[in-house]
């Protein structure tokens, strides 16, 4: 049998991530130093404090944890996850939460709730190569809305939502955004918004990465200009306590958020409840605030590193430097390919991901995303070497 033959449409159109099929060119070498991978640095998990509270919620709370539950989330942790979004200047409830089994589910039940075949959808460009594939599976059609260093270009959003009645969301990251690190202006933030509820759309607004600033300054969300309640904030501790635990959330109206749950339902009834009193009981006993604040600085002292590397080493490409998240957009000289640029970064022994599968549109050449969380200040260095390497490699 094909199995194939028997998928659904929207299933045949699914791709495998580039990011996956590029780092299999890089699986099993040595002394790889990877830049690719947009991951925490493992060695600033808490795992000794999160062993104790997880010891603590099994003996206190066993019976209920391990039982079905809300399929809302935990309580407790919901109230906790309310004074994170207030960071953002939005004002919540519980009932206005929805916690996931980590941001992209939150996407998945949102994009299941609003799209439907024929709709479309406007994302930035570039943007997130998994959302990408996580709205087309709805059967939407993704276009691509171009950014400039202040965000989203709102000439070319509004010519989009005049031209085409079938735009149904707006998908957006505005806080340190995957791929290129840009973090939208507050003028812009509040211009969208006033655009925005001139039509029926609802706003997808992905924020995985706003804890993670390098100038102690949380931005308020396009949550908290909202006046209409278009907008739907999902958020997410992978980058701040842990992947591995899968904890993201959706906040909106609570009207909304419980239609949100029914279909979550649909997907896992509801997600770990133990992940969610580890999560909470790890806010009440330690300090989250300084945990985030101290593993800031170190991601601040590598993206420092990996800056001063690039400098030093590669004067001749060009970056922003972002303030805050995992990512740094590396501009190419001219007539350099990124793929080529890939592959000779591979020989040199480093993971580095081309810019060309992260834009909707026709995409824009020479760009790389480099991570910097992943590696310590010594290791950006010799990598960044191997980089420089690399590039007088091509260009001899």
């Amino acid at each position: 049998m094909i199995y194939k033959e028997l998928y659904a449409q929207r299933a045949r159109q699914l791709e495998r991530s580039a990011i996956a099929a590029l780092k299999d060119q890089a699986a099993g070498e040595t002394d790889m130093l990877s830049l690719g991978e947009g991951v925490p640095a493992p060695e600033l998990f808490p795992c000794k404090e999160l062993s104790a509270v997880a010891k603590e919620v099994f003996l206190q709370e066993g019976q209920e944890v391990l039982q079905y539950g809300d399929s809302k989330g935990w309580p407790a942790l919901r109230t906790k996850l309310v004074q994170i979004v207030s960071k953002y200047g939005i004002n919540a409830s519980p009932e206005g939460i929805q916690i996931t089994s980590g941001s992209m589910q939150s996407l998945d039940i949102a994009a299941r709730l609003f799209l439907d075949v024929g709709d479309t959808v406007l994302v930035e460009d570039p943007t997130f190569i998994d959302a990408k594939n996580c709205l087309a599976m709805t059967g939407a059609t993704v276009k691509g809305i171009p950014c400039d260093s202040e965000g989203m270009d709102l000439g070319a959003l509004e010519a989009a939502l005049v031209a085409d009645s079938s735009v149904k969301a707006i998908y957006v990251i505005p806080d340190y955004q995957n791929p290129t690190g840009l973090c939208w202006s507050e003028t812009r933030r509040q211009a969208f918004m006033d655009l925005v509820s001139q039509y029926e759309v609802i706003i997808l607004e992905d924020n995985p990465y706003g804890e993670i600033t390098y100038t102690n300054t949380y931005h308020r969300a396009l949550a908290s200009y909202d006046q209409q309640g278009q907008v739907l904030f999902m958020g997410s501790l992978s980058k701040t306590l842990s992947p591995g635990i899968r904890i993201g959330w959706l906040c909106g109206k609570p009207q909304l958020i419980t239609d949100l749950s029914l279909v979550k339902e649909c997907c896992d009834i509801h997600s770990s409840l133990p992940d969610h009193a580890i999560a909470a009981g790890f806010m009440n006993i330690y300090s989250y605030e300084n945990h985030v604040a101290a593993m800031n600085a170190i991601y601040k002292a590598r993206r420092d590193a990996l800056v001063a590397s690039l400098r030093s080493a590669l004067p001749d490409f060009t970056f922003t430097i972002p303030s805050g998240g995992f990512f740094l957009w590396l501009q190419l000289p001219d007539k350099i390919d990124e793929y080529a640029f890939f592959q000779a970064a591979l020989t040199a022994k480093v993971l580095v991901i081309p810019g060309t599968p992260f834009f909707v549109n026709k995409p824009s050449k020479g760009f790389v995303r480099l991570n910097f969380t992943g590696l310590e200040p010594a290791k950006l260095q010799l990598a960044v070497t191997r980089l420089a390497k690399a590039y007088e490699s091509m260009i001899k």
